[in-house]
């Protein structure tokens, strides 16, 4: 995952003009959102939360806990509240009050049924009592529903949306981080910035417009984010990079896409050195294709395949020549 999106985004950590990524919580609707990646990753990223985990998972974010967050498992919404529920009919409309003990007959009560208006008796014996203070009394909850009262009320959390009422243990818990960038994080940031700034410069050289991370127009219209875009319109010639670490097949297969939609010749660079597949070597050995790999800060043209597909001399080191003008 490298996306022109998430580069950005630990590239901010990496020069320090982000210190973290918090999350904020919506008091209101309970949704809980990173408006600092929301504001530098990209739409076709997919889910802010799924990339910072995913980030988080190769070891380039790490994270620290921050709360709990649990979502409704019949309509998804985000943010149950907790509240109390009677152990008897389930309903949440339970109060906490008090539970009062005639030590002379053993009735068992809430204050109001034992104060009347003329004064404080047993319901169940009718003696008459100065006050309260002559009752054994502790802690209890009430049902406003079924009248039941209890010791000890049930757990519950209710949706925000549909109001229906769960056990904790039948939603969905999410446990959510703050994040900061990890020491590989930060070497992973300077290897994607080198390859990119060297493609870019590769470009220059042959004199190119070129521009890093920037968007391009798909056959639908819609703006596509990519790494490097270098283009000659006099001589009708553009190409395209991406830089990944390890590019597998759908990164290989994106890049083919945007470049054909674009009308541009696809440059694909490995910062390991490796592109990884079954049948990525049909990919990266068609037409149209080459692939670098940068090896101590310089871009070269030797790569391996691993996974599944044999480095064979049918495509490593057969790479197309990037420079060459496409005309028509």
């Amino acid at each position: 995952m490298a996306s022109p999106g998430t580069v950005r985004l630990l590239t901010a950590l990496w020069d320090d003009s982000l210190d973290e990524i918090r999350p904020t919580l919506d008091t209101e609707t309970g949704e809980v959102t990173y408006p600092d990646a929301d504001e530098r990753l990209d739409e076709r990223d997919g889910e802010t939360f799924d990339v910072l985990e995913t980030l988080a998972e190769r070891d380039l974010l790490y994270r620290e806990f921050q709360e709990k967050q649990y979502i409704c498992p019949r309509c998804e919404t985000k943010g149950m509240q907790y509240t109390t529920a009677c152990p008897t009919c389930e309903s949440p409309q339970t109060i906490r009050t008090d539970r009062y003990r005639h030590p002379d007959c053993g009735y068992e009560g809430i204050r109001e049924q034992f104060v009347e208006e003329d004064g404080v008796a047993c319901p169940e014996c009718e003696t008459s009592l100065e006050s309260l203070q002559h009752l054994e009394s502790d802690a209890a909850h009430v049902c406003e529903d079924c009248e039941a009262i209890f010791e000890t009320p049930e757990h519950r959390l209710r949706c925000r949306d549909c109001r229906l009422v769960f056990p904790p243990l039948q939603t969905v818990e999410r446990i959510l981080y703050r994040y900061y960038l990890s020491d590989r994080g930060a070497e992973w940031v300077e290897e994607q910035l080198t390859a990119r700034q060297s493609m870019a410069e590769i470009f220059e050289d042959r004199k190119l417009k070129t521009e890093i991370d920037t968007t391009v127009t798909d056959r639908a219209g819609d703006e596509v984010p990519v790494h490097v875009y270098a283009r000659d319109e006099l001589l009708n010639d553009r190409v395209i990079a991406a830089v990944h670490e390890r590019p597998d097949e759908s990164d290989v297969a994106a890049l083919r896409s945007i470049a054909s939609d674009a009308d541009a010749r696809a440059t694909l660079v490995t910062t390991s050195g490796t592109v990884v597949g079954e049948n990525v070597g049909e990919l990266v050995s068609g037409d149209g294709m080459a692939v670098l790999s940068l090896r101590n800060g310089s871009l070269r043209r030797e790569y391996e395949v691993a996974e599944g597909a044999e480095a064979g001399n049918s495509f490593v080191g057969r790479i197309a020549d990037i420079f060459k003008p496409q005309n028509g």
